[in-house]
């Protein structure tokens, strides 16, 4: 799991409020209207003219993506939760029933490959929590490396996606070029196609893409260069590799008592990734929930005027260092890489 973030994409990551009363918009959310077990959608807002209906309907789509993802989430414990059980059980007995934990995993597994559709989008392979339900697959090409194209000779990478409505996009890699302008000319180029570029948690290159886009980039990305880097003429087909899921339960074994161990410790791992996930779901809920109880008192304009009359209070007096205490602890743990992948987005 990657390190807390001010991105609702990271299960660790706390929904920072702006201000007092003051909640940050989100993005919007095209899910369909579902509701977890156990959860109650909050009541349309009242409506104070058109702007501020159409920003609390955003938000209550929010919150159904949310629940849509809390519903899987706690659907999957509970199902790992009963795999524990089995595991520990067999594993206490010299003989291993390796067909009844087959079955166990092989449940696991299909509650696992209906993780899109069961979390309306909101939800990555890597059990990241998307508010805008807008699940991306994560990838990283060999060749392409920070090093590799920040350094050494100058050369042109025309880049294919094989996308309708993109053409070939080129890039002009090599000395002199910083990470942030590397990030940012490949942001520009590979926009049309869907492909954002990326710095990981240590500084590695990676890409990613729409999760429903994702086979069809798997197969047509290609890429022309200059004969230093990548051969020049006709373009070559790159072999894209996605990053690890969170699950792998086709890769678990029960055969025998070592095989059922690693399962067992495997199963344990993946439920406290689900607890992670789970409590930025319901953090994610909670500020959402305070949005759209905010907005249902005011309009959208009195809102915004609020929000940026209470930060200016905060934060431009004489004691605004007071302030700045209150902002840091959220920025903990935030790296230079997302910073400079935040700044690149075109």
């Amino acid at each position: 799991m990657s390190r807390s973030s001010l991105h609702l994409d990271s299960p660790r990551q706390p929904l920072a409020r702006p201000g007092a009363g003051s909640p940050a918009p989100a993005g919007n959310v095209t899910t369909e209207p579902a509701v977890a077990s156990g959860s109650q959608p909050s009541p349309a807002p009242r409506r104070h003219g058109g702007d501020n209906w159409r920003y609390s309907s955003q938000l209550n789509q929010q919150l159904t993506a949310a629940q849509r993802a809390l519903g899987f989430v706690d659907s999957l414990a509970g199902q790992l939760e009963a795999l524990k059980g089995e595991l520990s059980g067999q594993l206490t007995q010299r003989r291993v029933d390796s067909a009844r934990l087959a079955r166990g995993i092989e449940q696991v597994a299909q509650q696992w490959s209906q993780r899109g559709a069961a979390s309306g989008g909101s939800l990555d392979s890597r059990l990241q929590f998307r508010l805008a339900a807008d699940a991306r697959q994560t990838f990283t090409v060999r060749g392409l490396e920070v090093a590799n194209l920040t350094q050494g000779v100058a050369e042109t990478l025309v880049f294919f996606s094989g996308e309708p409505g993109s053409g070939p996009a080129a890039v002009k890699v090599g000395e002199p070029l910083s990470e942030a302008a590397l990030l940012a000319a490949l942001g520009r180029a590979l926009a049309p196609s869907g492909i954002q570029p990326q710095l990981d948690e240590q500084g590695q290159l990676q890409f990613s893409v729409a999760e429903a886009a994702w086979q069809g980039v798997r197969e047509r990305f290609s890429l022309r260069g200059g004969g230093i880097r990548f051969p020049a003429g006709q373009p070559q087909h790159l072999k894209l590799q996605p990053t690890e899921q969170a699950l792998q339960p086709q890769q678990w074994q029960s055969a025998d008592h070592a095989g059922t161990r690693q399962t067992l410790q495997k199963v344990l791992r993946a439920l406290d990734q689900l607890q992670l996930s789970r409590a930025a779901i319901s953090r994610a809920m909670a500020e959402v929930r305070h949005a759209i109880a905010q907005l249902s008192q005011m309009s959208e304009q009195l809102w915004a005027d609020g929000f940026v009359n209470d930060f200016n209070a905060r934060f431009n007096t004489p004691d605004s260092e007071s302030g700045l205490y209150e902002v840091v602890p959220a920025l903990l743990g935030v790296s230079r890489y997302r910073v400079l992948s935040l700044l690149a987005l075109p």
